[in-house]
Parts: structure tokens; C-alpha cells; sequence
């Protein structure tokens, strides 16, 4: 239900707004999103650390003024972060371990497949200005709703002399989740309709992993499983420092 309200905050916005364009800028900025806290760790024996390095942000920006220094922003904040390969590698090993007992030899039979963490947010909120005569400084606060795409993290052990193989996967793809961003930029005039836009920002969600380790049986047509060795979930604090630059572009 909050999903769902927020949605139809944004629409009413819109809508409400539309016919008022001198009111309306727009802003598109991109930049790097440093992984803090937990969401940067990368122990393998933390089930919570989500081994995220340095990776990409952009955000699309629609702002209505209600007044002077006080304006309502609708954002499309989209991230990405790729993963230590050695730090989940190591992890989903050591899951592998507990149960196997393999030569060094057939280690080479592991393959270990890692995407990164991809997320899109639609989010809305307030943003307070400071005029300056030669530039403003910005405040907001945004919440919304945040589409996770789940990286698939997956170990796979296919030895050739046997019947069947391991594998240690993701099973759900993406999951919805809160999420809320805080920051502060500047913005420099460089003409009358165009500002440089420099910000710095902390956006925060959640993301859900549930996890399957199996023995699948090998066949000609389609696989079936032979014997579920654990079932689990996990939940991860996805949490970056966003530093980005763009240009604002005002309608009238």
C-alpha cells in the first residue's frame, strides 16, 4: 500500500502541475555511488555483507516550484554496483566445503558467476533553496519506492564423472523495497535557462536474496532435482554515497 501511494502522490503531482510551466525545471545528473556499512563489506562469513565496490549513479530529476526556495522534486534514481569477486566466491565455497570433499584437481570444476547490484528507484520529496546571486544551494529529502534486480551469485561444480551437478543460486530475480534519499547540491547559472548542477547525496534500501543449494541429476531433456541440500534467505542494507554532475534545464 505504500508503494501504491506514492505512485499516486507522483501522478497527482504531475497532473496537478502540468499546465503551469514556468514553474518546472529538469535535471539529469550521473556519478559514482561508494558502498558504505555492511553494504561494502566484504567477509565472507558475514551473511549480511553485499561485497558492493565503487559503481555508477544517475538520476532524472523533475522539479515544480511552490514557492521561491521551496520546490516538490519527482527523481528515477538508478544504481549500480558490481561485486568483489573474491569476497562472494569465498563465501559461496565455503558453503560448498561443509558438504563436499573435493581434490585441488577437481576444484577446477567450480565456476563461480557474479553480476552486480542493480536497482531503480522512483522517488518524491521536498527540496529547499538558498539563493546566493551567482548560485543556489540545494536541501532534499526524498522517499519512494525502490525495484531491486537480485545478482545472481551463483557457484556451479559439473564434474564430468558424474551423474549429476551442484548449485548454489539465487531463486527470486527482483523484489520491491522502501527507499529514501537525502542530499545537497549546487547549482551554478551558465544560461538563462541552464544550470551546472554538483551534488552529494546518501541513498538507502533494503534487498531480499532467498538461496537454494542442490544436486540436480543430468539428463538429455530437462533436469531434474535430486536433492535439496539447503534452503535460506538473507536480507542486505543497500547504502551509498553518491557524488554526481549534471545540468538543470528550466522551461521558462
Amino acid at each position: 500500500m505504500k508503494y501504491i501511494s506514492v505512485l499516486s502522490l507522483l501522478l497527482l503531482f504531475t497532473v496537478n502541475a502540468s499546465a503551469q510551466s514556468e514553474n518546472w525545471s529538469f535535471a539529469l545528473s550521473m556519478g559514482g555511488a561508494w558502498p558504505v556499512n555492511a553494504f561494502k563489506n566484504n567477509n565472507p562469513d558475514n551473511m549480511k555483507a553485499g561485497h558492493a565496490e565503487k559503481g555508477f549513479n544517475m538520476t532524472l530529476e523533475s522539479n515544480y516550484a511552490l514557492q521561491d526556495n521551496l520546490s516538490l522534486t519527482g527523481m528515477l534514481n538508478f544504481g549500480n554496483n558490481p561485486v568483489n569477486r573474491d569476497g562472494v566466491g569465498t563465501k559461496l565455497e565455503n558453503m560448498f566445503n561443509e558438504n563436499y570433499d573435493i581434490t585441488a584437481a577437481e576444484r577446477d570444476y567450480l565456476k563461480l558467476n557474479s553480476n552486480s547490484w542493480l536497482w531503480g528507484s522512483i522517488l518524491v520529496g521536498p527540496r529547499y533553496s538558498i539563493n546566493f546571486n551567482t548560485f543556489s544551494w540545494d536541501f532534499q529529502a526524498l522517499g519512494g519506492v525502490n525495484v531491486n534486480l537480485v545478482p545472481d551469485q551463483q557457484l556451479t561444480y559439473d564434474n564430468p564423472n558424474n551423474n549429476w551437478f551442484y548449485i548454489n543460486h539465487a531463486t527470486n530475480r527482483n523484489n520491491l523495497a522502501f527507499a529514501w534519499k537525502a542530499g545537497t547540491a549546487l547549482r551554478f547559472a551558465v544560461s538563462p535557462r541552464t544550470n551546472l548542477q554538483v551534488g552529494l547525496s546518501y541513498f538507502q534500501s533494503s534487498a531480499k536474496i532467498s538461496r537454494e543449494e542442490k544436486e540436480v541429476d543430468k539428463g538429455t531433456g530437462s533436469n531434474t532435482t535430486r536433492v535439496v541440500i539447503s534452503e535460506e534467505s538473507n536480507h542486505y542494507t543497500l547504502s551509498t554515497l553518491n557524488a554526481t554532475i549534471g545540468f538543470v534545464y528550466y522551461l521558462e
